[in-house]
């Protein structure tokens, strides 16, 4: 009985012995090792179809300006106005020819120029200035291609929608802005030069 228990056991040993742990990745259920990188998005490319840029007045107004230096006189015209810059432009997917995008910016900017009357009835006007205003959008919408020999972008509810809505932000404010002006940019410059304006209640109005 002895000799068969110190079998066994030597027989246990042995076999703790000889036995190799089995790894992380070791076995038959073990997953395969993942190799290579995950192919990169091809990058969308547009190429310009057509692109048409215009200047519309929304507000303007000439305003007459008696002015005093000195014990002369000299009439000047304050000439202002509010245009919008719209720039519509249509780009097509070179990887899909059939998909086209109309992109559209709409500026607003306040012109300022002051035109003078000499003495010998001689009329000039100074440089014009522009201001940017913050009145202003951009965006982009799907559109149906342009035919063949199209000459410009095609009119667009979502664009026309967005210069509405410039335009009447403007008008909201109205002659505010052209008052505004001139608090800001002329008088300081008219009374930098020491000259004062007459008053008078032929002021211009705003138009448009």
């Amino acid at each position: 009985m002895r000799l068969i228990l110190l079998a066994l056991v030597a027989a246990l040993v042995c076999g703790a012995a000889n036995a190799q742990p089995a790894g992380p990745h070791q076995g038959a259920d073990a997953p395969a090792p993942i190799s290579g990188t995950a192919p990169a998005q091809a990058q969308v490319e547009f190429v310009v179809v057509s692109r048409d840029t215009r200047n519309d007045v929304v507000l303007s107004s000439d305003t007459l300006l008696p002015l005093i230096k000195g014990g002369r006189t000299e009439d000047a015209l304050l000439r202002q106005a509010v245009y919008v810059t719209s720039t519509l432009t249509v780009v097509r997917n070179t990887t899909a020819p059939n998909v086209e995008m109309l992109r559209w910016t709409y500026e607003s900017f306040l012109l300022h120029q002051l035109c003078f009357t000499s003495m010998t009835g001689q009329f000039s006007c100074t440089v014009a200035e522009a201001t940017a205003l913050p009145e202003k959008s951009s965006g982009e919408t799907p559109i149906t291609p342009s035919p063949a020999g199209g000459t410009g972008p095609q009119t667009n509810p979502a664009a026309e929608a967005a210069r509405a809505a410039v335009v009447d932000s403007i008008r909201a404010r109205g002659t505010a802005l052209f008052g505004e002006d001139r608090r800001l940019k002329i008088d300081p410059m008219l009374r930098t030069a020491g000259v004062s304006v007459r008053a008078t209640s032929g002021a211009g109005a705003a138009r448009r």
